[in-house]
């Protein structure tokens, strides 16, 4: 399973029956602490997910085939939760890290000297 957060959605007029009358959303992937983690994955939406929740992501073929019981398919992610929040070690130490901001860890040109 992964996390992710909801980017977009994915419009296609021609597809595979599978996912005829269900949405496909763009999912940016997520560390614990809510960063990206870099990546994106199309998903099949099974819980009725919006821009910009964090949802869980299964990323497991046969199991997400199951889930919208189909035997076979070109099925590979789909969303299984909409998640409030993230508990634990990882997303506590994560949240305690100290952030510095694009613009302060880029070193400034200098002043040009007035003459």
């Amino acid at each position: 399973m992964k996390l992710g957060r909801v980017v977009g959605t994915v419009v296609s007029t021609i597809k595979s029956p599978i996912f005829e009358d269900r949405a496909l959303l763009l999912v940016d992937l997520l560390e614990p602490d809510g960063r990206t983690a870099g990546g994106y994955m199309i998903a099949l939406d099974t819980v009725g997910a919006g821009a910009g929740e964090m949802v869980l992501l299964l990323d497991e073929g046969t199991s997400a085939r199951q889930i919208v019981g189909a035997a076979h398919g070109p099925l590979r992610s789909v969303i299984v939760g909409i998640v409030d929040v993230v508990e634990g070690p990882a997303a506590a130490i994560a949240r305690t890290k100290p952030t510095v901001s694009r613009s302060a860890a880029r070193p400034r040109k200098p002043a040009a000297a007035k003459g």
